[in-house]
């Protein structure tokens, strides 16, 4: 049942067209008496089981799932108030922390939202459910496991000896339009000692840039591009398992951790049932859920899963990196940064156009 999901999965996001937003309504099994809104950056076939389980929980809910990459995720919200969902799911954890701390979220306390590690959630009002490790993903055609760079220094040495070969077949996120993009090339840029020359090596062999994860995975599993760089971990673990043609590299210099994270705003129009479905994501069952249907990673520490949380602590060395809800983050939203980051990316990038 989960190979038959994974198909389907894999077969709606190969030919899926990117829209600006795609909407999915599920009835409500029984009589509806009210209706649960959700705007949220995950692909909906992803979270499909999750839905389809809390309507069995209470039939009288019908779900509208509205679907967003990040970035137009932030602005619609804001485009569209005072009108607003019931709840807000994101993995652009920047994003988010701005529209909490901007006044924009309900608090919400349970003994569900007690259960989750300190890191994973802020003032009551935001809590991270499942998160993300940031890899790079590999065409096996183009370089055997055994062959595949483990840091980013070997990265930057390889593209440098299959410059030819790699000519407009890097690829990564499209930063300015991709909000978990610019998160994730931002945390680079302070964290890593090789971000100005993988930036300069990125525009020298003319990265090609993308608008999520997917579509990235979509062309190394085809080899138009043969290196995909910040891609979602969930996303690439999925691909990986169906399709031999990819394989999966978390950097041992540092496997950054982002959080898909939830908050319910103050305009939310039925905020009991928000209530409700948050409770049951961060359930230990709808964690549970998510880890053996959604192929994600589950945040509680009680929850069983191919990288459960509780492992994090355990790790010999300093490897995994989780960026935790907190206001550290608004530096990353910050204007003046925002736009040094981008003029540094166009100038590498328009520099070999």
């Amino acid at each position: 049942m989960k190979f038959h999901r994974q198909l389907v999965l894999l077969l709606v996001l190969w030919a899926s067209p990117v829209v600006s937003e795609e909407v999915f309504h599920l009835p409500a099994i029984g009589d509806e008496a009210t209706l649960l809104q959700l705007y949220a950056a995950a692909d909906f076939p992803v979270f499909e089981p999750v839905l389809a389980e809390f309507q069995k929980r209470h039939p009288d809910v019908a779900i509208r799932y509205s679907e967003f990459n990040t970035r137009v995720l932030y602005e619609s919200y804001l485009e569209r108030l005072p009108r607003s969902p019931d709840l807000i799911l994101s993995s652009a954890m920047d994003l988010q922390i701005k529209l909490v701390n901007d006044g924009h979220a309900r608090t919400h306390r349970s003994d569900e939202t007690q259960a989750l590690p300190m890191w994973a959630k802020w003032r009551n009002e935001i809590f991270g459910f499942t998160y993300e490790p940031v890899v790079i993903a590999i065409n096996n055609k183009f370089l055997s496991e055994d062959q595949q760079p483990a840091t980013r220094s070997e990265l930057l040495d390889l593209i440098r000896q299959e410059s030819d070969r790699l000519m407009g077949r890097i690829g990564t996120f499209d930063i300015e339009n991709v909000g978990v993009g610019y998160l994730t090339w931002a945390h680079d840029r302070q964290q890593s000692g090789s971000y100005g020359r993988l930036l300069e090596a990125f525009g020298t062999n003319r990265a090609r840039r993308f608008p999520s994860s997917s579509s990235m995975l979509r062309n190394v599993n085809g080899g138009e591009i043969l290196i995909a760089y910040n891609v979602l971990g969930s996303y690439a673990k999925s691909w990986a398992e169906l399709y031999p043609n990819v394989s999966v590299v978390m950097p041992d210099d540092y496997t950054a951790l982002i959080m898909r994270s939830a908050f319910i705003p103050k305009r939310a129009p039925n905020p009991e049932i928000a209530h409700l479905f948050l409770d049951f994501l961060l359930s230990v069952d709808g964690q549970q859920l998510l880890a053996d249907e959604a192929d994600l990673f589950p945040i509680r520490e009680e929850v069983v899963g191919e990288l459960p949380a509780h492992s994090l602590n355990q790790q010999p060395d300093t490897r995994f990196q989780p960026i935790p809800l907190s206001l550290s983050l608004l530096m990353y939203t910050d204007q003046a940064k925002r736009r040094l980051i981008f003029e540094e990316w166009e100038a590498a990038m328009r520099t070999f156009d």
